[in-house]
């Protein structure tokens, strides 16, 4: 070996080592952003309501997962026009990060359309998934791909999800709203709303492999780039729920198969779960149902954090408030379930609703048409409301946010809904 080459061969890995070094150096002093970005979504995460399902999952002792995340902050949740928020604009503030009108969805004031956690992942590279207990094109998951004035407008949001560029992995209810949409046919109007839609003509619901059970979501290979589509019931979800095992092991195991079919992305993912089945508890004061729906959603979370690891992002964020539930009384500190549901010890209402219908759960449907009588006799499990309304309505007052992973030491204090939404771009 001649002394030139000899020197060559030293300057080659003397520059090897040296990239080396840099490139090392560079890693562990660069932030990087987490590979795994969850958001959970729900009504009443609120210290009254979560206190009370505390209490009736196990007693005084009893602690919830939610209670084990590290950061936490109050949000104010105003909507642009009124102090109290509808859920299409308070899931507004949460998917497109601006204050907007009641009912309202993506659009601010000025008619500006805006872009979405999910829209904006997709544009990052990331895999993108849409897991709700309602319906798809219900108003709290539409905020994440439509731009509506009208939230309420079901075949209008199915139309625009199909006309929308495909998530990687949605499963949810309301197979029905889509089933009216392919009826209607309207070729024109999917035409208009792939115009002005920013995603369309990009194959939208007919790129997607609909499937519509959890067990065909599950026997589906994962591993191929098909978007999935799961449309698991004809209206809401939660309606077909049947009790609480049902609830837990349906909106776990969603979560649990979304991030499974997610997390193959070299790029990372964002999974958006929206659960607005709380409300729909609430909001006909179903107090028993309205619990052991936080505890599904709680137990949602956990799974959620087990299978994402540790270096995983996990927002979990309120909405709005409904009812305006209280839990009064003194229950022993074991007591739990039913026990501190009935009646306590001075024959008050342990469960009592600022507006709604009332609600009896041992009641039938006869039975709750013979109670309006003023001869009839109150339940044990009966939850009353101060003022009786068809349906309870909005409360005004702050929402939990809790965080988990990098970039979640921004939760605390006092924020605004749009401040998770910065939080979570700032992680894309």
């Amino acid at each position: 070996m001649t002394m030139k080459l000899r020197n060559r061969l030293i300057a080659l890995v003397c520059l090897i080592i040296f990239l080396t070094l840099g490139f090392l150096l560079f890693l562990s002093t660069s932030p990087r952003k987490p590979f795994a970005v969850i958001l959970f979504v729900a009504d009443n995460i609120n210290p009254s309501s979560l206190g009370a399902a505390r209490l009736y999952s196990g007693g005084g002792d009893a602690r919830l997962q939610l209670e084990a995340f590290p950061n936490t902050a109050l949000c104010r949740n105003a909507a642009n026009d009124f102090s109290v928020p509808d859920q299409a604009s308070a899931s507004t503030q949460i998917a497109g990060g601006r204050r907007v009108n009641r009912n309202a969805l993506c659009v601010d004031e000025n008619g500006a359309k805006l872009t979405s956690l999910l829209e904006e992942a997709a544009a990052t590279g990331r895999s993108t998934g849409l897991v709700t207990s309602g319906s798809i094109a219900g108003p709290t998951a539409a905020a994440y791909y439509a731009k509506s004035l009208n939230a309420e407008n079901a075949p209008d949001l199915a139309l625009q999800f199909s006309s929308h560029a495909p998530f990687d992995f949605v499963a949810g209810g309301g197979a029905g709203d889509f089933e009216t949409q392919e009826k209607k046919g309207d070729k024109e109007a999917k035409e208009a709303t792939a115009k002005e839609s920013p995603h369309a003509g990009q194959n939208g619901r007919d790129g997607m492999a609909t499937l519509h059970t959890l067990n065909e979501i599950e026997s589906h290979p994962f591993w191929k780039k098909t978007p999935k589509l799961g449309l698991l019931s004809p209206g809401p979800l939660h309606e077909t729920w049947g009790g609480q095992d049902s609830e837990t092991s349906t909106l776990s195991d969603l979560v649990r198969v979304a991030i499974k079919n997610l997390q193959t992305n070299r790029r990372g993912y964002l999974l958006v779960v929206d659960d607005p089945s709380i409300a729909a508890a609430a909001s006909g004061n179903k107090g028993e149902a309205m619990l052991r729906r936080i505890l599904s959603f709680d137990q949602a979370v956990s799974t959620a954090r087990h299978y994402a690891g540790d270096k995983a992002l996990i927002v979990v964020t309120g909405r709005m408030n409904i009812g305006g539930l209280q839990l009064n009384g003194y229950p022993f500190l074991h007591d739990k379930g039913v026990a501190i549901l009935a009646l306590n010890n001075k024959g008050y209402p342990s469960i009592c609703w600022s507006t709604g219908p009332g609600y009896s759960i041992e009641a039938s449907g006869e039975m709750l048409q013979k109670k309006k009588s003023a001869s009839a006799s109150v339940g044990i499990l009966s939850q009353p409301s101060a003022y009786k309304l068809p349906n309870a309505v909005g409360t005004a007052g702050d929402v939990l946010a809790f965080g988990a992973g990098q970039g979640s030491e921004q939760i605390h204090g006092f924020l605004n809904l749009t401040d998770l939404n910065r939080i979570i771009r700032e992680s894309l």
